[in-house]
C-alpha cells in the first residue's frame, strides 16, 4: 500500500489563526459574487460568464493565500489555447477546480462536477450550472454517463475544453485512486477533435488534511502541466484500459 503524503497531526494555533479570515474571506467572495454572475449569466454571453468566474477564481485563491499557500507551477508550456483539450487529473480537493481555472484560464474549461457542488454553494453552484458543465451523482452512474456525453457533444459544437477527475472522488491521504474509465471513455467518444492534456495537482489533500475547518497553514501546493497526448484509436478493451493507465501514471509521476 502507498504510504500517505499527508503528515496525521492534529490542528495548530497556527491553522486556526489563519483559516479564520480566510474562510471569512470566502464566504464573502462566494456571496458577493453571486448576483454579478448571474446578471452576467441573464445577460446571454457565456464567453463574459467564463471571464468573470475565472475573476471569481483568482480571489477565491487569495483568500487560500491567507493560509500560507503558495503554488508552484510547472509546464505551463504545453499549453496551446489554439487546440482544444480534455484535461485529466488527479483529485485532492475543492482547491483543485480553483488551481486549474486559475493556471490555465485560456482554456475556459467546463467541469465534470459531482452534484454535491451544484446546489448551496454560492457562485460555484451557478457557475457550474450556467456554464455548461456536466453535474453527476455518482449513484446513478447511467445517467451520469449521460450527461457527460452532453457535454461532450456541447463542447464539440462550442469547442470548449473539459477537465475530468477520473478518480471521481478526492484522494483524501493524497495517494492517487484508481481510475475510473467510464467518463473518461463516454467524454473522448463524444468531444471531437481534441489532445489530452494530463495534469498534476498536489498540495490540496493536505490543505483540506481536516475535512473542513481549519486549512492546514503554510501548505506547498502544485500544478504540473505535461505535454499533450493524442486521443486513442479504441475506446475499449485492453488497448484503451491500457492508455488509461498510461495516463495515470503520468499523472501520478508529476507528485513528486
Amino acid at each position: 500500500m502507498a504510504r500517505s503524503n499527508v503528515e496525521d497531526r492534529d490542528p495548530t494555533w497556527k491553522d486556526w489563526a489563519r483559516s479564520v479570515p480566510a474562510m471569512a474571506g470566502m464566504l464573502t467572495t462566494m456571496l458577493g459574487f453571486e448576483v454579478p454572475l448571474r446578471v452576467i449569466g441573464n445577460a446571454g454571453s457565456t464567453d463574459d460568464l467564463m471571464d468573470a468566474g475565472h475573476v471569481f477564481a483568482d480571489v477565491i485563491w487569495a483568500n487560500f493565500r491567507m493560509t500560507g499557500a503558495s503554488l508552484t507551477v510547472s509546464g505551463i508550456e504545453h499549453v496551446d489555447p489554439r487546440e482544444r483539450h480534455i484535461i485529466v487529473a488527479n483529485h485532492q480537493g475543492f482547491s483543485d477546480v480553483i488551481v486549474i481555472s486559475t493556471t490555465l484560464r485560456s482554456l475556459q474549461p467546463r467541469y465534470v462536477a459531482k452534484r454535491e457542488l451544484a446546489r448551496g454553494w454560492p457562485s460555484i453552484s451557478y457557475l457550474l450550472e450556467a456554464s455548461g458543465s456536466a453535474i453527476i451523482d455518482r449513484r446513478q452512474p447511467e445517467a451520469a454517463i449521460g450527461e457527460i456525453e452532453r457535454l461532450g457533444r456541447q463542447a464539440k459544437r462550442e469547442a470548449w475544453n473539459v477537465a475530468i477527475f477520473p478518480e471521481g472522488t478526492r484522494a483524501r491521504d493524497g495517494v492517487p485512486n484508481k481510475w475510473k474509465s467510464g467518463g473518461l471513455r463516454a467524454l473522448l467518444q463524444t468531444a471531437g477533435d481534441v489532445r489530452v492534456l494530463p495534469v498534476s495537482l498536489r498540495g490540496g489533500a493536505e490543505l483540506f488534511a481536516h475535512n473542513a475547518l481549519p486549512f492546514r497553514a503554510g501548505v506547498d501546493m502544485g500544478i504540473r502541466i505535461h505535454p499533450p497526448v493524442s486521443v486513442p484509436e479504441v475506446f475499449d478493451g485492453p488497448e484503451f484500459d491500457a492508455w488509461v493507465e498510461e495516463q495515470r501514471l503520468t499523472v501520478v509521476s508529476g507528485l513528486g
